[in-house]
């Protein structure tokens, strides 16, 4: 004969339950509640907006009058196991222009994004190399109409060199400026049921004068001459 529910062992008879302190019974269903609430919330989509594609491959060497010139010369954290964990892929571009203008490229691109893509902000690694950020200012560059990035236009200075720079960084849907404000993003990803990827871009030049509106015309110029696979690394997907 089968045994009753009640009559196993170690089972709780209807009366025990209604005899148990409400205490216990609000705490075991705030638990339930909880574990609820974290498995809805456990983020179920993961943001690659890169694929399986190669930075150097969809970024063209040559675009609207520049041309692509060295790789090298742009000021970078040392080339340690960090930075190569950080970044599933880099890029480093210089491009000059017939009239002798020059534009350094840097992309940064973590496929899986834990927040810590600051390892290339500017705020962090021109300092570690020994420059004085003179500049600092918060502001939007259109790069195409309705396409507007929030990004940093700030001024490093040595005694041999003054190099002017916007950059920006993306998780997920997101465009933080600040690394407090990049935990949040992570996190509001997170909440949102998204794992994000993430990416850092950083255009800069060489030289005296206010260069904000070539840095602008060189970020829209990049942006034009790109397919749609990168549009969505640089700005996030539609």
């Amino acid at each position: 004969m089968t045994e009753s529910i009640i009559d196993a062992p170690g089972a709780t008879a209807p009366s025990e339950v209604a005899n148990l302190p409400r205490r216990q019974i609000l705490a075991g269903a705030a638990l339930l509640a909880a574990a609820g609430a974290a498995f809805a919330l456990k983020p179920r989509t993961v943001l690659r907006t890169l694929g399986t594609a190669k930075l150097d491959k969809l970024v063209p060497h040559d675009f609207d009058g520049w041309h692509f010139e060295a790789s090298s010369g742009l000021v970078l954290p040392p080339a340690d196991q960090l930075r190569d964990k950080l970044y599933s892929e880099l890029v480093t571009r210089v491009y000059k222009r017939a009239d002798g203008s020059t534009m350094m490229m840097l992309i940064a691109y973590a496929g899986s994004q834990d927040g810590t893509i600051q390892v290339h902000r500017p705020e962090v690694c021109y300092p570690a190399s020994g420059f004085h950020l003179t500049d600092i200012e918060d502001r939007d560059v259109t790069l195409a109409p309705g396409v507007d990035i929030p990004t940093r236009f700030i001024v490093a200075e040595t005694e041999l060199r003054t190099e002017q720079m916007i950059y920006w960084t993306r998780l997920g849907h997101l465009f933080p400026r600040k690394w407090s404000e990049q935990k949040l993003a992570v996190v509001e990803e997170n909440l949102r049921g998204i794992i994000p990827d993430g990416v850092l871009v950083r255009i800069s030049t060489i030289g005296e004068g206010n260069a904000r509106t070539s840095l602008d015309q060189f970020a829209a110029s990049l942006y034009r001459a790109v397919g749609p696979r990168m549009k969505s690394v640089l700005v996030g997907p539609a």
